[in-house]
């Protein structure tokens, strides 16, 4: 599933998303399914979307990526729920 993914890079790791970029900036972080439902939920397609993770990582998503990278963060959530069950 991973090989899908063209904006996040990650993988997965029992019932966690381990992502390393997303949009080609670095980011080292573990994610469960409904952190990463809540970060969808934040990224309006037609608005420029930014976020900080930890002290020093500042994450700017071109808006041309925001529909794409929506839809990867609910195909790792669908995975990880899929496995919990």
């Amino acid at each position: 599933m991973t090989k899908r993914l063209q904006v996040i890079n990650g993988y997965f790791d029992d019932n966690a998303f381990y992502m390393r970029s997303i949009a080609g900036f670095p980011l080292e972080g573990r994610f469960k399914a409904a952190g990463l439902r809540s970060l969808a939920r934040l990224i309006d397609e037609t608005e420029p979307f930014s976020f900080i993770m930890g002290p020093n990582t500042m994450i700017h998503v071109p808006v041309e990526l925001n529909r794409q990278l929506k839809q990867e963060l609910f195909m790792i959530v669908e995975k990880l729920e899929a496995e919990k069950e």
